[in-house]
């Protein structure tokens, strides 16, 4: 899980949330089964807009949650797991890290597109995920 957009742009929060579903061994990711784009354009961002956009996005998909303690502003893991509703962890193995570039790739990638249709300023074209 991923979410790219969480600074403002024209006073508007214009983010991605990209979710890879995957097996994922110790070292890699084996295999991607599906991924989901979830936009959401907001005023103001804090946890419970984060945690409702990951929410959305993960609805329908199978097993645990992980994404970067960033995303759910470095609160504790149990209290990330009460307020989504469901099995979530931070990521620990290196197949977890690259299931998470994977998924910061997309959201990248997808918001920049985004941006870039809708003819929306403030997005500097040297940006890098």
């Amino acid at each position: 899980m991923d979410i790219s957009g969480r600074h403002a742009v024209e006073g508007r929060y214009i983010m991605v949330c990209a979710a890879v579903a995957a097996r994922i061994s110790p070292r890699c990711t084996e295999k991607t089964y599906r991924v989901k784009l979830t936009p959401l354009v907001a005023s103001y961002v804090d946890l419970y807009v984060v945690a409702d956009l990951i929410e959305m996005n993960s609805r329908g998909l199978l097993g645990i949650l992980v994404a970067e303690r960033g995303d759910l502003f470095n609160i504790e893991r149990w209290k990330a797991e009460s307020i989504l509703g469901r099995e979530f962890k931070y990521p620990e193995s290196l197949g977890e890290r690259r299931a998470i570039e994977l998924a910061h790739h997309i959201s990248f990638a997808a918001r920049k597109m985004m941006l870039e249709l809708e003819g929306w300023q403030g997005m500097d074209k040297n940006e890098r995920p």
